[in-house]
């Protein structure tokens, strides 16, 4: 159960954080993958990784916020690998500042990484799953995106979020009948390139506090999540919001 081999995945935002921890747990499970951002030098290295589990690794450099870019990535993609079958949408970002102060530029820059660059993938690589009527979409969302939050100022970021996990319930209605399913995962606090050592200790005391678990997610704690909606056996899922964050949304 749960064996990607012959499949190819997808995978935006790979070269560090949770990108790359996507792309390692789909390439255990046999898929081959290409990983895209903007920071080539970043993606051969975790290439590196991906392909000494013994399948192929594609690193393609892609700003998301491009729709050539993209366009241009789909077709390297294909070319390189075969085909798409999975799509983990994660490139995104944001930034702490009051709604009342935020400069107008930064709020487009966001909702353009994180909202538009999903959507953008999702019609591009997607045409390519419904060519031959399979794929399996799973775009990062966050539990930012189901509710607010108090300790942090991030109006872009939590806005951007909440677009995609309705996103992914309209895409998933317009795609069901079609062979591709399209499904959102919210993971709650992780260490990431955005939220270093030093960020998160300056948040670990209203993670413990407002988490069930009393931490932060830790390092491999997503890929059971990602696995399970990129696998074929979760065909009769779809239009799933999936939350991973140590019992942050259960209080």
């Amino acid at each position: 159960m749960f064996d990607l081999t012959g499949n190819v995945a997808v995978v935006t935002g790979a070269s560090a954080g949770l990108g790359r921890q996507f792309a390692l747990a789909l390439a255990r499970q046999g898929a081959d993958v290409a990983i895209l951002a903007r920071r080539k030098d970043k993606l051969e290295a975790v290439a590196k990784e991906i392909e000494a589990l013994g399948v192929s690794c594609l690193p393609v450099a892609c700003d998301v916020t491009d729709t050539e870019q993209i366009k241009g990535a789909v077709e390297k993609v294909v070319s390189g690998l075969g085909t798409v079958d999975i799509l983990v949408n994660n490139a995104g970002g944001g930034s702490c500042i009051p709604l009342e102060e935020l400069p107008d530029e930064e709020w487009r820059k966001v909702l353009s990484l994180d909202l538009d660059g999903a959507f953008y993938c999702m019609k591009y690589f997607g045409r390519v799953m419904l060519e031959k009527g399979y794929g399996r979409v799973i775009n990062i969302a966050s539990i930012l995106g189901k509710g607010g939050l108090k300790e942090l100022p991030v109006i872009a970021y939590a806005s951007a979020k909440g677009g995609i996990i309705n996103m992914t319930r309209q895409a998933a209605t317009e795609w069901a009948e079609k062979g591709v399913t399209v499904n959102a995962l919210c993971p709650g606090f992780f260490a990431s390139e955005a939220n270093g050592p030093e960020a998160m200790q300056s948040m670990n005391e209203f993670i413990v506090t407002r988490t069930a678990m009393s931490r932060p997610g830790r390092d491999g704690e997503l890929d059971s999540s990602v696995v399970f909606l990129a696998a074929k056996e979760s065909t009769y899922v779809t239009g799933a919001i999936l939350t991973c964050d140590g019992g942050w949304t259960a209080i």
